[in-house]
């Protein structure tokens, strides 16, 4: 068991290790000439990691396309379509139809070659895919510049001899530098997030805030205040909640509810009783912990148990399809 009164948490490494977020690269994408891609399917959070090259990108609501070069990576979190094109004027007109596999193993888009990206797919457990859709911003994009992304251009070059070659233990290399390239794109984001960013986790990257979210984190079930919060960051209890909110979008407190719910919900999923899972989020009430489970699931904890307990188990599969996946 974890002592979290002797050690420090990570509160990403915690809410990504919640999760259980597994990132599985779809391919290689080539492209030359005249071209332009809009990539229809939503509701998952995507990376595309520019390799060699460059090309002009829009998602729905940006104002104009903006340039993304090699060494760029960008996260879009499914809530808004992506295009992507050789030039800015032709975005307009930009096809959806399918990108296939050519006789090398890898999708191209146009004709030459003076463009190539990765791309791929963060999954996660159905249940918990609305937590980090709502965290993330519709779009992040880490440039090639800052001293944060030298650890992505490493795991590029990395991917890209993996993809090339075929020694042993390439699946497994290459899933796990997938993983590190997500993981370290969105610390390079969190150093430079903008306040004015949507969703909440630019808020880890808050020095301050990290230090409350790591108390929460650390101790779930202990009766944090304000007070003590804000003294542990450093911070009066006034200007640690109007920081607070601004970057997260809650209170302090209302964090802490929230968190303890998903923890409670992985509780109930996994068999425990409704006093139990109160229990380990530290309610000695359980009507109290009831209240705040259907306050923030919008579902009581026995019905998501019942609801839980009666779905089948059905192993997941993935898709067959040469459809290039983004």
């Amino acid at each position: 068991m974890r002592d979290s009164s002797n050690m420090v948490v990570d509160p990403l490494s915690d809410l990504l290790d919640f999760l259980q977020a597994r990132c599985d690269l779809s391919g290689r994408l080539v492209a030359g000439g005249n071209w332009a891609r809009r990539f229809t399917n939503l509701d998952a959070i995507k990376f595309c990691a520019i390799t060699e090259g460059g090309c002009w990108y829009l998602i729905d609501g940006m104002s104009e396309p903006a340039r993304v070069d090699a060494g760029h990576v960008l996260i879009t979190n499914g809530t808004r379509t992506l295009t992507l094109a050789s030039a800015a004027a032709l975005i307009p007109n930009a096809t959806t139809k399918p990108v296939v596999r050519d006789s090398d193993n890898q999708y191209q888009l146009g004709q030459g070659c003076d463009f190539t990206m990765l791309g791929g797919i963060v999954r996660i457990d159905a249940d918990q895919q609305a937590l980090l859709l709502n965290g993330l911003p519709p779009l992040i994009h880490v440039r090639g510049t800052a001293d944060e992304t030298e650890p992505i251009w490493w795991l590029l070059k990395q991917l890209v001899a993996e993809m090339k070659d075929g020694r042993p233990g390439r699946a497994v290399v290459i899933s796990g530098l997938t993983q590190l390239l997500f993981v370290q794109t969105l610390r390079a984001y969190l150093a430079h997030a903008p306040i004015g960013d949507d969703g909440w986790l630019k808020g880890f990257g808050d020095r301050r805030l990290a230090i409350v979210l790591s108390c929460i984190h650390g101790e779930p079930s202990r009766n944090w205040d304000l007070e003590e919060l804000a003294k542990k960051a450093g911070m009066s209890r006034t200007s640690l909640a109007v920081r607070f909110r601004e970057m997260m979008g809650v209170p302090p407190l209302a964090y802490l509810t929230q968190w303890r719910m998903y923890l409670a919900r992985r509780e109930l999923r996994a068999g425990a009783s409704i006093s139990q899972a109160a229990a380990a989020v530290g309610y000695s009430s359980e009507s109290a912990f009831s209240s705040a489970f259907k306050r923030v699931m919008a579902v009581a904890p026995g019905q998501y148990r019942r609801t839980a307990q009666e779905e089948v188990e059905v192993p997941q599969t993935f898709s067959t399809s040469s459809e290039f996946g983004l």
